[in-house]
């Protein structure tokens, strides 16, 4: 089979390499998943780069989110089938043909959702279902939402609405702001504009956009932080500084938690925000895994319109 290596930490184009592997075979109670599409995401780019050294072995196959069919099973594993489609989780390692995981970890996929749909499911469906959870917003009060145009960035805005929340959508850049005309917002604001007082709100930027936003929450709120698009840390004492609760939300630590029958009841109310449209997520372009190159490159274009998929090839 093939598969995308990183042997060192370095920016991903260059980093990365086409390799040929053995067929994986399954462990007693395993699976061999062969990979269907898996989606170019933030966290994998950030990986390969070497955010995460302490916990990244080389060599590296990237890949946290797709979606594959069992190909073969382990003479202990029960409750999956061969040729049963399924989302592959709980670690890196889907650009590649095959994957061998631990059956436990393979979350089945209803037949009504698309493979474009299942391959996009888990990382922002589930990251923005969990933090919506756990902010638990009063309807009525707002909300703010940085980097407000990115896809989790749209699911949260639909997210909040649906709750009775008035979500405010904070954006990088004017040029943005006519993209957001079909998502619920009640406000947009550009960030350096001066925001509006919020009851809480959500930030992947972290740096001086996640501290503004922090500032512009109520005393007594919550700000939960999930990314650091800016790379650049929030400030240590933000939280005691401007009497708002500061949370951190790691998808990868609620999983790794979280009982496998919690994960994937969390997984069946994300299949449903996916069917009702607000965990929907468009796909911009799908490329063979031997062009990354070209994907990659497809990623990083601004506005591009949405998530690149790696399909085996």
């Amino acid at each position: 089979m093939l598969r995308l290596v990183a042997r060192r930490f370095g920016p991903p184009a260059e980093v990365l390499s086409v390799e040929t592997a053995p067929r994986p075979q399954p462990g007693p109670a395993g699976a061999v998943v062969r990979m269907l599409a898996s989606t170019i995401n933030p966290s994998d780019l950030l990986t390969i780069r070497g955010a995460y050294p302490h916990r990244t072995p080389l060599p590296f196959v990237p890949g946290f989110e797709g979606v594959g069919v069992v190909e073969a099973l382990g003479p202990a594993t029960t409750g999956l089938g061969v040729g049963q489609r399924v989302l592959p989780l709980g670690s890196a390692g889907g650009w590649q043909g095959l994957r061998a995981l631990p059956a436990e970890w393979c979350v089945p996929v209803p037949e009504d959702l698309t493979d474009d749909q299942a391959a996009t499911a888990y990382v922002n469906p589930l990251t923005a279902r969990l933090m919506l959870r756990a902010l638990a917003p009063v309807p009525g009060t707002p909300i703010g939402v940085n980097a407000a145009g990115s896809a989790i960035g749209r699911m949260l805005l639909r997210m909040l609405h649906a709750a009775g929340a008035r979500p405010v959508a904070i954006l990088r850049s004017a040029a943005s702001v006519a993209a957001l005309e079909e998502e619920p917002a009640a406000e947009v604001v550009v960030e350096g504009s001066t925001l509006p007082r919020l009851d809480g709100g959500f930030d992947a930027v972290g740096g001086a956009a996640g501290a503004a936003l922090a500032v512009a929450i109520r005393p007594g709120g919550t700000m939960i932080h999930y990314g650091l698009l800016s790379g650049v840390p929030l400030p240590p004492d933000l939280g005691r500084r401007e009497g708002v609760a500061v949370r951190s939300f790691w998808l990868r630590s609620w999983v790794h938690a979280a009982p496998r029958a919690g994960l994937r009841q969390a997984m069946v109310e994300v299949f449903g925000d996916i069917r009702s449209g607000l965990a929907a997520t468009a796909v911009a372009a799908r490329y063979p895994s031997i062009d990354f190159a070209a994907a990659l490159a497809h990623d990083a274009l601004p506005g591009r319109g949405g998530k690149v998929l790696l399909v085996p090839g």
